[in-house]
């Protein structure tokens, strides 16, 4: 499984790369200055796609470890086809011949299909939930914040710039640049490699 979510990865991350290399060799012509929203739009498609990325490898990773984890985790998780984490045998009765790790795999498969990781803490939470060391993670999450972030402001703002003024110089969309990509890509890149390391 392990091997499966690092081809998954690599092959997710190049599309991102792919992206920020048409922007450089086809889109980003010469001189110096801003680009047109219009033209840098691929490099916001593409840290879109890099938040993607990393959604797949946690949702990837819970999938296989979450049925595994504590009780405690566990408790934090409703029977499927429940909504209220405290059941009754009725709701349980529905379940009859299986094997109780065939309800809690079917349980946290059911809870993963909803959820969603938007910030460093819902990071933190899964990937603690699932046993790994938080220490060895923590110096990727400014970074992660600010890509994370900014993938918010793309997604449900359209990346509109926060106060813009009117006059030269002062644009309605954010601006972005393929360094933005490369920092957060690197540190990305990275961070998945500090958690895969813990598997």
């Amino acid at each position: 499984m392990k091997q499966q979510i690092e081809q998954r990865f690599a092959q997710n991350i190049a599309r991102v790369k792919n992206l920020v290399n048409i922007y450089r060799n086809q889109l980003a012509g010469a001189g110096k200055g801003r680009r047109g929203h219009q033209t840098t739009d691929v490099l916001r498609a593409a840290t879109v796609l890099l938040h993607a990325s990393l959604e797949d490898v946690l949702r990837s990773l819970a999938y296989w470890k979450l049925p595994a984890a504590p009780p405690a985790e566990l408790d934090k998780v409703p029977l499927v086809g429940d909504k209220a984490l405290k059941f009754t045998l009725g709701a349980l009765a529905t379940h009859r011949g299986k094997t109780i790790d065939e309800v809690i795999k079917e349980s946290t498969d059911a809870s993963l299909e909803r959820s969603s990781y938007n910030n460093p803490s819902d990071v933190m939470t899964l990937l603690e939930a699932i046993g790994l060391k938080k220490v060895p993670l923590e110096p990727y999450m400014a970074t992660l914040n600010l890509a994370m972030k900014r993938r918010h402001q793309i997604v449900h703002r359209a990346d509109a710039n926060p106060s813009p003024k009117p006059g030269r110089g002062n644009h309605r969309v954010a601006s972005i640049s393929p360094s933005n990509l490369d920092d957060w890509m690197r540190n990305t890149e990275q961070f998945v490699q500090a958690v895969l390391a813990q598997v």
